[in-house]
């Protein structure tokens, strides 16, 4: 008797993407519970002497001769560290040189850093959305296992008589029982599909399930007529 089961190298890959997604989703809600609100608090604490100045943002971000920049040091000062994402913002509102000078300009960006300053780093929003994030990636990583563990759960058995097992029904499968089967995706993907007398369909699958090879060659030495258009 010839038997298919689970294919090891199929599980570790799926279960990989599923652990992937499970970190993901604990990265997630980390940042949604922990790290983002402690950042957010920093903020808090610095938000005085960062509205208590009118720099623009070149000053706030220059580091004369190596040296910290200012906002590293009004954020130390208060014990507290820079956001990355802060910084991030004050460069895309630094102006460009050719605007360095201009009155007006200087007034939108001391504007718009100001609007920044009195804001959170992340939003409720920002902090939903990790939320959601977790929620999604927790699925597909449940997703992921489950149907390796559904998988597992199937084995195909082939013999003199025909195919049984839990991949193919409650019942054995009679060679006498198959009346088409689809080789189009054989050569290239390993899967044929049988359709049976009772116009079910049974799907042998060779990446999902090794061993499989050795089931399709049973089939072909018991079913020649059907073998036949495999090599069509």
């Amino acid at each position: 008797m010839v038997t298919a089961k689970l294919n090891r190298e199929y599980a570790i890959r799926i279960m990989g993407v599923g652990v992937m997604m499970l970190g993901i989703c604990v990265w997630s809600l980390y940042d949604g519970t922990k790290a983002w609100p402690d950042v957010n608090k920093g903020m808090d604490i610095a938000r005085p002497a960062l509205l208590a100045t009118n720099l623009t943002v070149t000053a706030w971000l220059a580091r004369p001769e190596g040296e910290r920049s200012l906002l590293d040091r009004t954020f130390a000062t208060v014990g507290q560290t820079v956001p990355k994402k802060l910084t991030r913002k004050m460069g895309e509102l630094k102006l460009p040189d050719r605007l360095a000078n201009d009155t007006a300009s200087r007034d939108a960006q001391a504007k718009q850093l100001k609007a920044l300053f009195e804001k959170p780093v992340y939003s409720d929003h920002d902090l939903q959305t990790q939320w959601i994030q977790a929620g999604i990636t927790l699925l597909f990583g449940l997703l992921a296992f489950g149907v390796v563990g559904i998988k597992a759960t199937k084995k195909f058995c082939a013999d003199e008589k025909g195919l049984s097992g839990t991949g193919v029904g409650a019942k054995p499968l009679a060679y006498a029982d198959i009346k088409a089967i689809d080789w189009s995706t054989w050569q290239d993907k390993g899967i044929v599909r049988l359709t049976c007398a009772n116009k079910a369909v049974v799907t042998l699958d060779g990446w999902h399930f090794s061993g499989i090879t050795q089931i399709v060659e049973e089939i072909k030495k018991n079913r020649p007529a059907l073998a036949e258009k495999s090599e069509k």
